[in-house]
């Protein structure tokens, strides 16, 4: 289904519900060429002696037909493949899972594109029972639902109305959807620590950094901008490691008149985003044609990897000072033009995914040794994990609803999303 691309908030206003995916709007486009309806049941995944997860199957070098069933888990990179031709009945459309744990997930859904009242469901017990309610935002509003805690659910919306003007709002809960309030976001100098810090679009460099108190839905807003063009805030560190954007110094014009982007570079801060150090790569390191430089991935805040491609090759850069001095991997492979994610597992494992959707014919790599080698590894989740209270979460969107769930990095389960209405 077609997702709300948020490159402006008045753009935004002018659109109807439809589903927000921050990180990956390029591979969605792709995404959009192709529609699956996916039922399944929650299991869990097979560990392979690698210790990457990897969905069941009698032969990993073919893929399965794509089947209409509760009976197994979702290939981790959804199979294009033919819809079911029986009337699947009202056409439910359902937004990114939010976690606020390894129990609680929700999400948003309306039972039509526009001018239906768009509604949240949730789950307390890990997906055994699901409570629905409304979302307090008018008709047609474009919604980004987030999860701050276990019970702390917030909402940033934008209106269609005229008389709104496109200005967006946000409501927030912290009884897990059951009663919600108006939230004022108030600006400051420095965020304050423990609050969840949001990934949006657009982008740091567009839109300051927002942060969400996981306990009173209060939400907080940097006075400044971030420094970097088309940055991206990285959401798969652990809050202890700091607050890190990735990101580009500059731009060009290219052929056509495209805009090329140069000076790839992070910039990380310790102390909430009053104060960021930066370092700038060569050679334009890119993880991906649509928003950020290279991907971040670090487990404890002092070992990092800046990940990405370079005329086809991956390459890797590795700080051991957390940040401060970076020195270059011997570890490569050939990704060619795919979207690179990474991460680190916590224990130790650096886990790069080249490509995210079926188009790009994915690959997975894994390296025990800092990056001096990598080897071929099964595909599945791990390369792009949001850390929650417990384990790690990484959503199967947009191509199925559900989530991947985690306590260890690890050994990954699925989440199934709830039937609605």
């Amino acid at each position: 289904m077609p997702e709300l691309d948020f490159t402006g908030l008045n753009a935004a206003a002018q659109a109807g519900f439809k589903p927000h995916f921050a990180q990956v709007v390029a591979a969605a486009r792709r995404r959009r060429l192709r529609r699956r309806i996916v039922a399944v049941a929650t299991v869990a995944l097979l560990v392979t002696g690698s210790g990457v997860a990897v969905a069941t199957r009698p032969d990993d070098s073919a893929p399965p037909p794509v089947r209409f069933g509760t009976d197994r888990t979702p290939d981790f990179i959804a199979t294009p493949g033919a819809t079911p031709t029986a009337d699947p009945g009202p056409r439910i459309l359902t937004g990114r899972p939010a976690a606020g744990d390894l129990t609680h997930v929700y999400l948003r859904w309306s039972e039509c594109s526009t001018g239906c009242p768009l509604r949240w469901a949730g789950t307390d017990d890990g997906g055994r029972r699901w409570r629905t309610g409304p979302l307090p935002v008018p008709h047609g509003a474009g919604v980004d639902l987030r999860a701050a805690g276990p019970r702390t659910v917030v909402a940033w919306y934008v209106s269609r109305s005229a008389a709104d003007n496109g200005s967006a709002r946000w409501i927030a809960s912290t009884d897990g959807g059951t009663t919600w309030r108006e939230v004022t976001v108030r600006r400051v100098d420095a965020l304050p620590a423990g609050w969840q810090v949001l990934g949006r679009q657009p982008g740091p460099g567009d839109e300051a950094l927002v942060a969400v108190d996981p306990a009173t839905g209060d939400i907080a807003q940097l006075r400044e901008r971030s420094a970097l063009r088309n940055a991206a805030v990285v959401q798969s560190v652990p809050g202890s490691a700091g607050i890190w954007v990735s990101g580009w110094t500059g731009q060009r014009t290219g052929d056509g008149g495209r805009i090329v982007w140069t000076g790839s570079a992070v910039e990380t801060s310790r102390d909430g985003g009053r104060t960021w150090s930066r370092h700038e790569f060569p050679d334009n390191l890119t993880a991906s044609d649509d928003v950020g430089g290279p991907a971040v991935a670090t487990h404890d805040g002092r070992t990092v990897f800046a990940v990405g491609r370079v005329r086809g090759a991956l390459v890797v850069w590795r700080s051991a000072d957390g940040g401060g001095t970076w020195a270059r991997a011997a570890g490569t492979a050939q990704v060619g033009e795919r979207t690179v994610r990474a991460a680190v597992r916590p224990d130790g494992v650096l886990v790069v995914q080249a490509g995210v959707s079926a188009r790009e014919d994915p690959r997975m790599f894994a390296s025990s040794d800092g990056g001096a080698t990598f080897r071929p590894a099964p595909l599945g989740p791990g390369a792009d994990p949001r850390p929650v209270p417990g384990g790690y979460v990484q959503t199967g969107w947009p191509d199925s609803t559900g989530a991947w769930l985690s306590a260890d990095g690890v050994t990954w389960a699925w989440l199934d999303p709830p039937e609605l209405p």
